[in-house]
């Protein structure tokens, strides 16, 4: 079980395997560095596997609560590991796993804060200051517009972010972030104290009964994201074992998104088997606010977007007030874990959705309790979970399911929801189709099998259903999503892979009828793709991608897409890079498609592709000893026969859109 091991080649798979289906549901420049800052973390500061509880392993994401379980029992039984090799003996672990596992753990790290002192922690602590610029190089139309009475970008076209990282060890941690997103103004207007968004959190773990605080901004993450979940979910994707959600309960909030998070104060306090953990939250939302006759203020809607470039997202910048408070309290005894939360959210605003008839359920008022009930626990092989959660005066939701080794290479992962339409949450991410945890029902059924260590089947199959009308389907709906991959892997040399995905949904129909009419949208997609590592520093990547489309009364659509990477990642080297050139071709967006890329640490995006071009991009990592690295970006869509790209206030002239970033990091 040789440690030779490209670390950044493997947190850039790990990062794209967990998000590559999540992302397709987000906007394209969703912030995904929470996960890519906790995976680099751990690279730097490996998990004892002698002293974890098992948090920090589920905190990685990737890794089966059934694994993590049999590792703490083999510890329990056997005694202290004594080197990483000991893994090998512990049930679940297989090839693919142990070579995401290996960058990020260890044995016999001290405990980080005992006997430690105020100047022990000023100069031993690890500082990490990093600092990013960005702008797209063409003028969008929001930046030429000169009349102040038309909707225009305020701010000028550069994105600006800062962060600063405080370490000692694994068990404290400060954190700020300043971000200023492109169109939004600085030291101006509506950001006249410079930055636009400003998060910051104190966090300290592992001391005696107290487990976790947190000061500042915080994500909860408990059960399966029915009641009360921030920051990052993930659920369907070709990890199976994921639809099983792994809880990390309280941690720092460290993303620059500005809409996924908790503001105040929060812990986890141990007594025995039991944890309690209390939590305040206040903060601002974006809204646009009226005023009734009797004086009452009414929103229509929580914005969402976390931008205010224009006058109309300025004015609705901060304009409602949001309390959370309330508790979690968990049993945990060997395999069993058992839990309950309970909270209220209160506004200062009156929610008051649209009178349309799919808004018929839709939460109204200021304030709302949820409550919820949440177990897992594993048994010969098996792992089971569940969540049951009310919001009190409306509907429920339940979740529940199991991971099963049925055979050495052989699991199956099964997952029944079941999200009433007026059951509300502010802060839900249970599995799901749709947007949220409500109006749903569904079966998944999952397969992974390992016959060997170079080959690898995974498929899925998700049936769901939503009870009530949605945006654009005026009537109760159905569909079906399939997946199959078949990955054949030389060890550490090459893998390629083979992919299928069928997706069935109903929505209004196109034509013009004296009622709406539901109509069976089907997207299908095709992948083959591989990696092939040339020597110790060279490597390649390449995809090709068919995409079909077909809603009935509408024609039919095919695409496709193809890239190939160049990789240069020097195990000892000052420079290290890649380099993507893809062509693509879609009639519509109808038919688009998504691609992972690399970009400057912490930044990772999935770009849509659609109409007819070409995509490239090329990064650079400079490093200045050990402590200073600089990064740069250089990425361009070139379209065929068109005169703009984008829309609204983002239309670009011409059929050129180019981006570039610069990115600074100082570790002292």
């Amino acid at each position: 079980m040789a440690y030779t091991v490209h670390a950044q080649s493997e947190t850039d798979l790990l990062v794209e395997r967990l998000t590559e289906l999540v992302a397709e549901e987000l906007a394209e420049d969703f912030d995904f560095s929470e996960l890519a800052e906790r995976l680099d973390f751990y690279q730097r500061h490996p998990i004892d596997l002698n002293r974890t509880d098992g948090r920090e392993l589920q905190e990685l994401q990737f890794i089966p609560q059934l694994f993590i379980d049999n590792l703490l029992e083999h510890r329990d039984r056997s005694g202290k590991f004594v080197a990483i090799y000991e893994l090998q003996v512990v049930d679940g672990l297989d090839m693919d796993l142990l070579q995401l596992l290996l960058p990020y753990i260890t044995i016999g790290v001290p405990h980080s804060l005992t006997n430690v002192g105020v100047g022990q922690l000023l100069e031993e602590g690890e500082h990490d200051l990093m600092v990013r610029y960005g702008r797209t190089l063409q003028q969008r139309q929001g930046y030429a517009i000169t009349d102040t009475t038309r909707s225009r970008y305020l701010g000028t076209p550069h994105q600006l972010f800062a962060r600063y990282r405080y370490h000692f060890g694994s068990d404290l941690q400060v954190a700020l972030n300043m971000k200023k997103d492109a169109g939004e103004a600085f030291f101006d207007g509506a950001q006249r104290y410079g930055f636009d968004f400003y998060s910051g959190s104190l966090y300290i773990r592992n001391q005696g009964r107290l487990k976790d605080l947190v000061v500042g901004d915080y994500a909860l993450q408990f059960g399966q994201g029915l009641a009360m979940w921030n920051g990052l979910g993930f659920g369907k994707g070709s990890m199976v074992p994921n639809v099983a959600k792994q809880a990390t309960g309280l941690r720092p909030y460290t993303s620059s998104n500005e809409v996924l998070f908790l503001r105040g104060g929060a812990a986890t306090v141990e007594f025995g088997h039991f944890s309690v953990t209390p939590f305040l939250s206040w903060r601002r939302l974006d809204g646009s606010v009226s005023y009734t006759v009797d004086s009452t203020a009414v929103v229509g809607s929580i914005g969402q977007t976390g931008l205010h470039r224009t006058s109309t997202e300025a004015a609705n910048r901060g304009a409602v007030q949001q309390w959370v408070y309330g508790t979690n309290v968990q049993y945990q005894y060997r395999r069993l874990r058992v839990g309950a939360t309970a909270y209220q959210t209160r506004l200062d605003a009156t929610i008051d959705p649209q009178a349309l008839l799919r808004n018929q359920y839709a939460f109204r008022g200021d304030a709302l309790w949820n409550a919820s009930l949440y177990y897992n626990h594993s048994w010969r092989g098996i792992y089971l979970f569940g969540e049951a959660a009310h919001s009190l005066g409306s509907g429920f939701a339940f979740a529940n399911g199991l991971i099963a080794a049925l055979h050495p290479h052989l699991s199956l992962a099964l997952h029944y929801r079941n999200y009433q339409r007026d059951y509300h949450s502010f802060f839900n991410q249970g599995m799901a189709e749709g947007s949220s945890s409500s109006n749903e029902r569904g079966f998944y059924s999952g397969l992974v099998y390992h016959p060997s260590r170079k080959i690898e089947w995974v498929g899925y199959a998700d049936f769901f259903s939503f009870p009530w009308l949605r945006y654009r389907v005026d009537a109760p709906s159905q569909g079906l999503d399939l997946l199959t991959q078949f990955t054949y892997t030389w060890y550490k040399k090459a893998n390629v892979s083979m992919r299928y995905r069928y997706r069935q949904r109903q929505e209004n129909a196109s034509m013009e009828l004296p009622h709406h009419l539901l109509v069976d949208v089907l997207r299908q997609q095709v992948r083959v793709s591989g990696q092939y590592k040339l020597n110790d520093a060279w490597s390649m990547r390449s995809r090709m991608e068919l995409s079909h489309y077909q809603k009935e009364g509408d024609s039919t659509e095919m695409g496709w897409m193809a890239y190939h990477d160049v990789i240069y990642k020097p195990m000892s080297g000052r420079l290290s890079g890649n380099f993507r050139l893809a062509i693509f071709g879609t009639p519509s967006y109808n038919s688009r498609m998504y691609a992972y890329e690399n970009d400057v640490l912490y930044a990772y995006s999935f770009p849509v592709y659609h109409n007819k071009g070409i995509r490239t991009y090329l990064n650079l990592r400079y490093r200045f000893g050990r402590k200073t690295d600089v990064w740069m970006r250089y990425a361009t869509f070139v379209y065929r026969d068109v005169d703009e790209v984008g829309s609204g206030l983002d239309v670009v002239a011409g059929n050129r859109r180019s981006d570039v970033r610069v990115q600074l990091r100082w570790r002292f």
